[in-house]
């Protein structure tokens, strides 16, 4: 298992298979939809299987696709079947769900192990208004599909944002009640420099309204590790989990690194420190070379992030770029 510098186990990888996506998420696009990068730009299906292959060297065992939106790649499908026979026992997509309904039988058969969703509301108009035109009934049945498809446990991510769908975080985590799914609510994070504390619902106040509501939380242990505290009300078949990268850090535990879209290392999600993969390898570098610029990613990965100094403005001007 790879270690960085600071003694933490790196034993999971999260890819951007694209950059493109077919909604317009507000707390995920910029200002306006960005201009995005040309096919040849963009990683190949080789390059992606030669990226995780370097990576399972070091020790990587657990891999996500991301985007943009992943469904979006004509060769998903050959994609997740490579991924797998790389030998990765841990594969996992996520996605808006728009076109899931169409593709989860493949997915699962192809190799794919888990599943995530984004789905910030409930009501028909609200999501239309938050993703920028998505509908809201594809989605949910495509959700229905994946559970049928036995791709499970679904998790569904929840962006709470005051003002524009923080009123349905009860309604989310009554899901769990009686379907196996997981809720998972995600601090906003400062992904655009408009970003305003006020409209973050820390994760604290989520679970005192769900509890005002639905009863005490019980905390939960799982193995592996990851940023979700999770939780279970009496009873339910499914789990609540809060990922606080605002207001609870969790970097002195941190086991991931990012690969954009087109190909770079990129460390830490809130650091712009990326290390290219792609030049190199499109100009003939050897396995040998990929492996070094991998170690060197490995030993540039910070001790933690800047969210909590109030002096550090920085923001990321769009997580659709690099595969949140």
């Amino acid at each position: 298992m790879a270690k960085d510098r600071f003694k933490r186990e790196i034993d999971y990888l999260r890819i951007s298979i694209t950059d493109k996506c077919n909604l317009g998420c507000t707390y995920c696009m910029p200002h306006m939809k960005p201009k995005t990068f040309k096919t040849n730009e963009v990683l190949t299906g080789e390059e992606v299987l030669r990226i995780v292959r370097v990576a399972r060297d070091f020790g990587v065992h657990k891999v996500r696709l991301t985007g943009g939106e992943p469904l979006l790649r004509e060769d998903i499908i050959d994609l997740v079947r490579g991924i797998k026979a790389a030998g990765v026992p841990d594969l996992s997509l996520t996605t808006n769900g728009m076109f899931l309904g169409a593709r989860a039988r493949e997915l699962k058969e192809a190799g794919l192990d888990r599943l995530n969703v984004s789905l910030d509301t409930m009501r028909p108009e609200r999501f239309k208004k938050i993703t920028g035109g998505g509908e809201l009934e594809r989605v949910t049945s495509g959700i229905d599909e994946a559970e049928r498809a036995g791709l499970s446990p679904i998790k569904l991510n929840i962006v709470p944002i005051r003002g524009i769908n923080d009123d349905e975080v009860v309604e989310f985590a009554r899901m769990t009640v009686e379907r196996p799914v997981h809720v998972r609510f995600i601090e906003l994070m400062p992904s655009r420099r408009d970003w305003d504390d006020k409209k973050c619902v820390k994760s604290a106040e989520v679970q005192e309204r769900i509890e005002a509501e639905l009863g005490k939380l019980e905390k939960r242990q799982f193995k592996g590790r990851g940023p979700s505290r999770n939780f279970t009300l009496d009873g339910a078949k499914g789990i609540i989990g809060f990922i606080s990268a605002v207001s609870h850090s969790f970097c002195y535990d941190c086991n991931r690194m990012r690969v954009t879209a087109v190909g770079k290392i990129r460390p830490c999600l809130f650091n712009k420190t990326e290390i290219d993969l792609l030049a190199p390898m499109r100009e003939g570098a050897s396995d040998k070379e990929i492996r070094r610029l991998f170690k060197l990613a490995l030993d540039t990965k910070p001790e933690g992030n800047y969210l909590k100094d109030p002096k550090d403005n920085k923001s990321i001007d769009s997580m659709s770029s690099i595969g949140g």
